[in-house]
């Protein structure tokens, strides 16, 4: 081979490769685009997960006895929220909260969630403490005591259904959730149903049906529907587990300073959609 063919194939050799490395650069910098605008958009969509202030009142069942639900979210403090339910009637009450913020990222972040109830003179008092500082919960049942290990992203009862409104209203249809509930760490997963419009006191309602998906071995039951214009408030929910049954229907509610009324297209479908 000559010398000026040698000169020639290292040319193109030479081409070919400066070719090939601008390619590989042009197609990271359609890459990188790529992930910083999914990243943003992604930033974006978190920025603008917010609290939404809400009032409900519920007719209730708790294994059997007719009671009257209020269940409310409120700001207490400059980034502090406090969500509660409280349940009563002539024989007892139920009386369940929890506090909690939110992180740099918007992501719930309980404080101590508490569990009261008293029926016919007896009282059940339960308290988790979260110190996220020391990464431990505190756990109290009435006089017993004890800790485990905090990891983040763990929610209590409250803060988890929260969590799974705020989902839904970002159009995620499974969840997830690592939820301390009685000083134990579980996972509750959930799965959209179907969307219905349900009868309620308020009139029509378009919701989405969303089940709990319990392990194989387990007999429990968790249905809940929740109004797709009003921020995912719970409308209706079912739960048997354990020989307990509860239920809660709408009767009433303010989200975010406005009254909760019902659907009024004459011709909606059965999904909440219109003809």
């Amino acid at each position: 081979m000559s010398v000026f063919t040698t000169i020639q194939l290292g040319l193109q050799s030479g081409r070919y490769l400066t070719g090939w490395l601008k390619r590989l650069s042009l197609l990271f910098l359609l890459s990188l685009q790529a992930i910083t605008a999914f990243s943003a958009a992604s930033v974006d969509n978190i920025s603008k997960a917010s609290i939404s202030p809400y009032s409900a009142t519920y007719s209730a069942k708790f294994s059997g006895l007719e009671i009257e639900a209020v269940q409310r979210l409120d700001e207490v403090a400059p980034g502090i929220y406090r969500e509660s339910l409280n349940a009563k009637n002539f024989l007892g009450k139920i009386d369940e909260q929890s506090t909690f913020s939110l992180t740099d990222e918007q992501l719930l972040r309980p404080k101590e969630y508490s569990y009261v109830r008293s029926v016919f003179g007896r009282t059940k008092t339960e308290v988790q403490r979260f110190d996220w500082q020391n990464g431990t919960l505190h756990y109290q049942k009435n006089d017993s005591h004890k800790e485990i290990t905090l990891e983040a992203g763990q929610l209590d009862m409250i803060t988890h259904r929260l969590q799974l409104r705020r989902d839904l209203s970002a159009g995620q249809t499974a969840f997830s959730y690592p939820v301390i509930s009685r000083g134990k760490l579980k996972q509750y997963a959930y799965r959209v149903v179907a969307n219905e419009v349900l009868e309620t006191a308020i009139g029509p309602l378009a919701t989405v049906k969303v089940e709990r998906i319990f392990e194989s071995d387990s007999s429990g039951q968790f249905t809940a529907w929740l109004a797709r214009d009003w921020d995912y408030l719970i409308v209706r929910l079912e739960q048997k587990k354990n020989g307990d049954s509860h239920q809660l229907k709408l009767r009433s509610a303010v989200v975010n300073n406005q009254t909760v009324l019902p659907l009024k297209n004459d011709r909606t479908k059965t999904d909440g959609s219109t003809e």
